[in-house]
């Protein structure tokens, strides 16, 4: 299965429909179009949702019940229509909290958390390579957000920016271990349970033979781990060994609302 990613199609295309409410649009005689750009990522989210990101435009087409032709009026191809689709993810200015007085700390936590909600309601957004973002207004919104958790240190912008990239760096390898989806063609024979069921066997006779002492003494519930957890735990150790240079830049004088 081909990997989609963002960036692969018609940078200026894909520029243009982002950055539309931005542009004056000429008003036209007559009837109202029956789809939008809006109506069409909202219904290629839904389709995703269902059918992970190998989705084609015939099934938006379905999904909105009109002819795959009506989709191309509006989007030159799935290319493009990628890009929309994670945009419109990073939420609308209106979904983020005031990050006055949040503070440094849980303004990261607030990336973690929504950035892994994100992945929990859409888990194919993990199947998209993004090393080429394509940024629209809603992408920039987010990234003006969290660039609040700075704006009391004096922190070099790369600094700043390399914090925000192990941030999400952490939360997507976690969310990748834990919630990628197998794919229709090469995916298991097997069910997850059946999968350790059928290792049950050659670990107790691994264990059993004294081989592997340390592992003999582990309890049963250090295995009882989940994806959330471990994205948590990572993150606060990283917040903690984040928290002496955060101090160290913090501006004397400023910040009343912006402790840890």
């Amino acid at each position: 299965m081909a990997t989609a990613q963002t960036g692969a199609g018609d940078p200026k295309r894909s520029l243009e429909l982002l950055w539309r409410d931005f542009e004056t649009q000429p008003s036209k005689p007559g009837p109202k179009p029956r789809l939008t750009v809006e109506r069409i990522v909202e219904a290629a989210i839904r389709v995703a949702d269902r059918d992970g990101s190998c989705f084609g435009m015939r099934e938006v087409a379905a999904e909105l019940r009109v002819g795959t032709m009506t989709i191309y009026r509006y989007v030159p191809g799935k290319r493009e229509l990628i890009d929309l689709m994670i945009d419109h993810l990073n939420g609308s200015p209106e979904d983020y909290p005031d990050p006055t007085g949040m503070g440094w700390r849980s303004l990261l936590e607030e990336l973690a958390e929504s950035t892994w909600k994100v992945y929990e309601e859409h888990p194919w957004v993990l199947e998209i390579n993004q090393k080429r973002p394509v940024l629209g207004p809603r992408s920039l919104t987010g990234y003006d957000f969290i660039l609040a958790a700075f704006e009391d240190h004096d922190m070099p912008d790369l600094e700043a920016n390399l914090v925000i990239t192990a941030v999400m760096s952490l939360v997507t390898g976690v969310a990748m271990s834990y919630m990628l989806r197998d794919s229709d063609d090469q995916g298991p024979v097997t069910t997850e349970q059946e999968w350790w069921e059928a290792q049950e066997p050659y670990l107790l006779k691994a264990v059993e033979s004294g081989r592997y002492p340390r592992l003999e003494q582990t309890d049963e519930d250090a295995w009882n781990i989940k994806g959330y957890d471990v994205m948590r735990k990572g993150l606060e150790s990283m917040l903690d060994g984040l928290a002496p240079r955060m101090e160290a830049t913090r501006r004397t004088g400023r910040g009343t609302g912006s402790g840890p």
